[in-house]
Formats: C-alpha cells, structure tokens, sequence
C-alpha cells in the first residue's frame, strides 16, 4: 500500500527512514510532521514523504535530543491504539513503526558478526538521534517500534540508551486468537517473527525447530510457534524491565486497555513522562469506534468479538495442545 496523505504540508524536514548498517546507507526522506503524525505505519506501506534520497551513512551519536521514549509490544494487542491516544499535536508525537529500527534489527546477525560499518550500538544511537530530532525541545518524540525490533531489546534498552518505556502484551491464548484471526498472512509473519527473535535467547533457535517440527497438521505446529513466539516477547520484555529496574506498571495488558483506555492513558503518559492530558475521557472513547490502523473507518467491538468466539470454537483443541506444549518445554532462560 503506497497511498499519499491527504495531511497539510507543514515544515519541511529530513527523516531518516532506511538504514543499511552493512552498506553503510541510510534513505532520507523529506516529510513534514503532519504526515509523521497521520501514517499508521513508518515502514513504507504509506507514502508519507515527498522525496527520498540515499545518501552515504554519516553516523552523528545520539545527538542533542535522542529519542527516550518507547512503546514495544507483542504485536496486534492494542498499540496502535495506545499510540493514538498518547499523541497530542503540539506537545506530543508518536513515531509509529519506523523503518529505520527495523533495518537494524533485520541485520542483527550480520552487525553482531563484525560485518557492519559500524557496532550496533552505534547504530542504534544514531537512529535514536534522528528520530528525536523531529522533536527538538519543543515536541516529545515517542517511538512504537514494529514488534520485529524485540529481537533489539538487549542493545534498544541497554541501562541508560532510554529512559521510558511502555511493554503491551495480552493474554497468550487472546494472541493465538488474535494470529489465527490474521489468517494465512499474520501465520506467515509470526512464523518469519519467530525465527528473527528466537536467536536473541538461549537455547531459542533449537525450541523454535522443536516448535516447527516436521509431523503433524502445518496449524498444529504454526500455533506451537504463535505461543513461542509470544513467551519469548515476554521474556525479552521482562529482561528488560530488570534490566531498567522499571516498574512492573509499565506492562499494559490489552484487556485492561480496551476495557478502560482513560485510566491507561493516564498511567501511560505518567511513566513517558509526559506533562500532557486533560481530555483524556473524550478522546479515548472517541478513538476507540474508529478503526485504529485506518481511522476513517469504523471499528465495530460486536464483530470483532464474534471473530475471536468463531476463532475459539474452531482452534480451541489446537490452542490447547499449543499452550501444554509450551509448558512443557520449561521457562526460557533470562
């Protein structure tokens, strides 16, 4: 999808939008914050630039106003929502899943085997710099990585690299639920998640290729996947955490968010330190009958609840199995 955003033109500025630490490349795009705001995704599924030019990587450290704000997640819990919510014009942007984190962490193995430019610690400066300049002190740039940067999370949240940071998870069964909901696509996604993030645990390669396997129904094996993919999110999400000594209030489960999206917003914008709400009720409830990856149209709760009853029904013996497979593998190691 390349569609072009029907946004005002505001100040032009650079964004970074690629980054190819082995080549040494970085593709930078002339946008404007209006059109930052309103793409759901940064990653070039919309075109939110007006020109794009590659240049040669100059890496420049975090710069004066890095990025140190973050929202990860699991993936199709709620997010982009939250994201929504927590961005305020004039006070406020949320970055939603710019490509730029995701080229990083798609070159992990060749940057960890010395075949970069640059460490990619560096790497990760830089694009936090970038990133947080759109801001400068006026605005406070909040980032929503793509769920494929988890695979980062050791290097992304090194002590001291960021200062705040939101983890959105949801129940283990609601995100089978939520991937078999997605079809064909988000199975193929997941499973192709799966392989990126399981080399960043122990022993993580070798439970994945128990996973997958070889016998059995492609569904069977592809839940065993979903649910291994989700305990290995969590585990890097709780490594994290300890990692920051960041408080456990910092996990926002997607039942509570769509349950009481006020309350959450306020305890988000609490630990972003962000000085903003006031109208809080309003703009929850209004964002939540709009569609959140595609605000024009409607989102109906009724159906979506429907959905996940027929999904339930028909994988319930599946999502079972899926789930006392995984339990019997043993705890992931931290």
């Amino acid at each position: 999808m390349h569609s072009a955003l029907d946004v005002p033109a505001g100040e032009e500025i650079a964004f970074l939008h690629r980054l190819d630490g082995v080549q040494g490349e970085a593709a930078i795009a002339v946008t404007d914050r209006g059109r930052l705001r309103a793409s759901s995704f940064l990653d070039g599924r919309e075109r939110f630039w007006r020109s794009q030019a590659v240049l040669p990587l100059q890496l420049n450290g975090q710069g004066a106003y890095p990025a140190r704000r973050f929202i990860f997640h699991v993936g199709f819990c709620g997010s982009t929502l939250l994201a929504r919510l927590i961005d305020h014009p004039g006070h406020v942007l949320v970055l939603k899943e710019p490509q730029c984190l995701a080229d990083i962490a798609g070159q992990r193995a060749a940057l960890v085997a010395g075949e970069g430019v640059a460490p990619i610690g560096a790497l990760i400066d830089h694009a936090l710099g970038s990133l947080g300049a759109v801001g400068e002190p006026e605005l406070a740039i909040v980032v929503k990585p793509t769920n494929w940067v988890n695979s980062l999370l050791d290097d992304l949240c090194a002590p001291g690299r960021i200062d705040h940071a939101l983890f959105v998870s949801m129940d283990i069964r609601a995100y089978l639920g939520a991937v078999f909901r997605g079809g064909r696509d988000r199975l193929a996604f997941c499973t192709r998640l799966a392989g990126e993030i399981a080399p960043a645990l122990a022993g993580g390669p070798a439970l994945l290729a128990k996973a997958a396997g070889s016998e059995g129904d492609p569904l069977d094996r592809a839940a065993r996947i979903v649910a291994l993919l989700h305990a290995m999110q969590e585990t890097l999400f709780d490594r994290a955490i300890a990692a920051n000594a960041w408080p456990s209030a910092v996990r926002i489960d997607f039942a509570h968010l769509t349950q009481h999206p006020a309350a959450v917003l306020r305890r988000a914008r609490r630990l972003l330190g962000l000085g903003v709400g006031g109208e809080d009720d309003e703009r929850a409830f209004a964002l939540m009958s709009r569609h959140t990856k595609d605000p024009a149209s409607p989102f109906e709760p009724s159906e979506r609840l429907r959905q996940d009853r027929e999904i339930e029904q028909h994988h319930a013996a599946r999502f079972d199995a899926a789930l006392e497979w995984l339990e019997t593998t043993g705890p992931l190691a931290t």
